[in-house]
């Protein structure tokens, strides 16, 4: 994590984008620095949680606490230092400021600020200069609080955004180090992450939001020990759509819940009111428009999608059949991640295990790719008992994460040799893209039964093999 924060604390790059403001080293790094320099937390960082997940299958056990803390300490880090990897968060806080002027970010672009002499939109990102708010309106909402807040200023803007995404981080971490059964795991999935520190802290994406929330909607949802009540399952379900009114694709991680509950007919009462009143209800107050860009980013496509090398393959597609072969291709996931995920014997694993094959299967073959996206199923993948894609699942985000840096493309760089070309195309674009398309496979493939004649372990024992003190 180390070579990250660095790149960030440069100052301007292909990976710090202007915003105005703020504390760096200001040595205007080259291109080639920037790459190598992000490239190589990726590799090493995907790296390191996967050893750490195998050491933990042959008895390694840390302290669970050294990790949070040694976790925190990084997200403070990172929340501290100047954005890298992304120019999201200035997008957020142009929308932050149309919330603040009392626009419509749903009706308003960001050129229309451009256009007025804004202070705020002077920084503002080449891209989505022409499109209006595509975030749920929780989302909104909190951009237009931290817009407030911080007053004409890109960079004050983008710092509060960047805190309050750290602090979540860090609400996740703590939550995951009270309910997960497994604490250290949890920690190398989530907390010692470096991936996830520069997906959700360093680059400040709103989806850490909706993880905080979803995580907590666990923490009240399992803590009675004889099952939730109507009214316990009604604040966990408001939980749950106030992640929803985050981003839309959290709603699904209420469906472990509801399955947890599904013997109660009280608790899926509480659970269906809660989302209504606070998922639904959100979108209903920020109106029709709000609706109409749920439904529109159902048929998005993204540079990094799996499906992109069809037609080099010489298969014709559009973008809409793109986006439905992805979500047919998602269903026949979602089969055989409940039918082969380890099963689990508590209700917090039960729940956990249900929701991660929902979203998971919604990501795997989505032909929307982000890699910050993620941050919906690590910490349900983290709350279950250990999977043989656990290391799977993480070179697919060190994958996607690499398709989307160094972040800002449009900085020109210093005097050195100018990689970007070479990164933006076969890189960002096509190997990326393969890359997803074949370890989304691999993690089918990994949960397939074994070949006759080589009996698997059985999960449970597995299990318990790996929580043996040493």
């Amino acid at each position: 994590m180390g070579l990250g924060a660095y790149a960030c604390l440069l100052g301007p790059s292909n990976t710090v984008p202007e915003s105005g403001g703020g504390w760096s080293l200001e040595a205007d790094p080259s291109a080639l620095l920037i790459v190598w320099l992000t490239f190589s937390m990726v590799g090493l960082g995907a790296l390191g949680v996967c050893l750490g997940l195998l050491a933990l299958r042959w008895g390694w056990r840390p302290p669970a606490k050294t990790l949070l803390w040694g976790g925190l300490t990084a997200t403070a880090v990172l929340a501290l230092v100047p954005l890298g990897g992304s120019t999201d968060v200035q997008s957020y806080a142009l929308y932050g400021r149309m919330g603040a002027l009392g626009l419509d970010p749903y009706q308003t672009v960001p050129q229309s600020l451009i256009d007025a002499g804004d202070p705020v939109a002077a920084y503002s990102p080449q891209t989505w200069r022409d499109t209006p708010s595509v975030y749920g309106p929780v989302a909104n909402w909190a951009f237009a609080a931290a817009a407030g807040l911080a007053g004409a200023s890109m960079f004050k803007i983008v710092f509060l955004l960047k805190l309050t995404a750290g602090a979540a981080f860090a609400l996740v971490a703590l939550v995951l180090h009270r309910i997960a059964r497994d604490p250290v795991r949890a920690h190398l999935l989530w907390t010692c992450n470096p991936l996830m520190l520069w997906a959700c802290v360093a680059g400040g994406h709103g989806d850490v939001y909706g993880a905080a929330v979803v995580v907590l909607a666990f923490a009240v949802f399992l803590r009675p020990p004889n099952g939730p009540g109507w009214a316990t399952a009604l604040y966990a379900g408001a939980l749950i759509g106030i992640a929803g009114g985050v981003k839309a694709p959290f709603f699904f991680a209420g469906l472990g819940l509801a399955w947890a509950a599904r013997r109660s007919w009280p608790a899926l009462a509480g659970l269906a009111a809660g989302v209504t009143v606070t998922g639904l209800g959100s979108y209903a107050l920020a109106g029709p428009a709000a609706f109409e860009v749920l439904f529109d980013k159902a048929g998005d496509v993204a540079p990094t999608n799996p499906w992109r090398y069809l037609p080099r393959w010489g298969v014709e597609t559009t973008h809409g059949e793109m986006a439905s072969w992805g979500y047919a291709a998602g269903a026949v996931v979602l089969l055989v991640l409940l039918w082969r995920l380890t099963p689990a014997d508590g209700r917090a694993e039960s729940a956990a295990r249900v929701s991660f094959a929902v979203c998971a299967a919604l990501l795997l073959f989505s032909p929307v790719q982000h890699p910050w996206y993620d941050a919906l199923i690590f910490p349900l993948l983290a709350l279950m008992p250990a999977t043989r894609i656990d290391g799977l699942i993480q070179w697919r985000l060190a994958a996607g994460t690499l398709g989307y840096l160094p972040g800002v493309p449009q900085f020109t760089g210093g005097p050195w040799p100018d990689p970007m070309p070479f990164i933006r195309d076969p890189v960002n674009n096509w190997w990326v893209s393969a890359a997803l398309g074949i370890l989304a496979l691999l993690i089918v493939l990994a949960l397939l039964p074994p070949r006759r004649g080589t009996p698997a372990k059985r999960p449970a024992e597995s299990e318990r093999e790996a929580l043996q003190p040493v």
